[in-house]
């Protein structure tokens, strides 16, 4: 009797093909975190958050239009044109006008998959009176940092004031690392107030911008808040030939 022998690197080659995920045939999109909460921030103000798009397929992603959503939202995108395995960056800009209350908005992508929209998610709790929000409140609570002069103004500090009874640890989220830093504390005792900071690049002293940064605490629906921080850059220059005296 004939004993037929099983070659066992064909079978773990074939087992290895009929598991192994099928890869995405054409462009496809991916957009890790598609949505961003600002939590709590003031009216009349302008937040931004950069959302990432990569290109997951084998062929070249192409964003044919960007929908901002509404008159209030704004989303620039760097690049339209995606080839497999890169990401670009759309950055969602939200006036926060007079809106009160919790409002959220869906910008959306049309691509060169098909039909089908890529949407994006931005919400925010809109505080008319921002200085009476619990259990934190923001002091200011729209950052100013620009420069009229020139004497450099790189720095702007603001004042978190914990108004519980419980000690707050917080956590830096999001801010805009092209034109920034923050300096946040770790921690907001009961009824203390702590100070923050936000240091202008050197790089971006001559930049004007409108941005903002968002931070959470540690309470258990982990509350957000978001300080715009804006800054304008006009420089007033001695008119030619005026006196140095005068």
């Amino acid at each position: 009797m004939r004993v037929k022998v099983i070659n066992v690197t064909v079978v773990i080659c074939l087992v290895l093909f009929v598991c192994a995920p099928a890869s995405q045939a054409g462009p496809a999109v991916e957009i890790p975190d598609a949505v961003f909460n600002f939590g709590k921030v003031c009216q009349k103000a302008k937040v931004a958050h950069i959302f990432w798009v990569k290109s997951v397929g084998d062929d070249t992603l192409r964003v044919t239009r960007v929908h901002p959503g509404c008159g209030c939202t704004q989303a620039p995108l760097r690049d339209s044109v995606i080839v497999p395995g890169d990401s670009t960056d759309l950055e969602i800009y939200f006036s926060t006008r007079s809106y009160r209350g919790v409002v959220s908005k869906r910008p959306y992508l049309e691509t060169n998959i098909g039909e089908g929209k890529v949407y994006v998610k931005i919400k925010a709790e809109l505080l008319p009176e921002p200085e009476t929000a619990m259990p934190l409140s923001l002091s200011p609570y729209y950052l100013d940092v620009s420069q009229f002069t020139q004497k450099p103004r790189r720095k702007a500090k603001f004042l978190i004031q914990n108004k519980s009874d419980q000690d707050y640890v917080l956590n830096l989220i999001d801010w805009s690392r092209k034109y920034f830093d923050v300096e946040l504390p770790k921690e907001v005792k009961a009824g203390e107030t702590a100070e923050g900071l936000v240091v202008v690049h050197k790089d971006a002293v001559k930049a004007e911008f409108e941005q903002s940064l968002t931070f959470e605490i540690n309470d258990s629906t982990h509350t957000r808040y978001t300080l715009p921080v804006k800054r304008m850059y006009r420089i007033k220059h001695r008119l030619e030939g005026e006196s140095s005296n005068k």
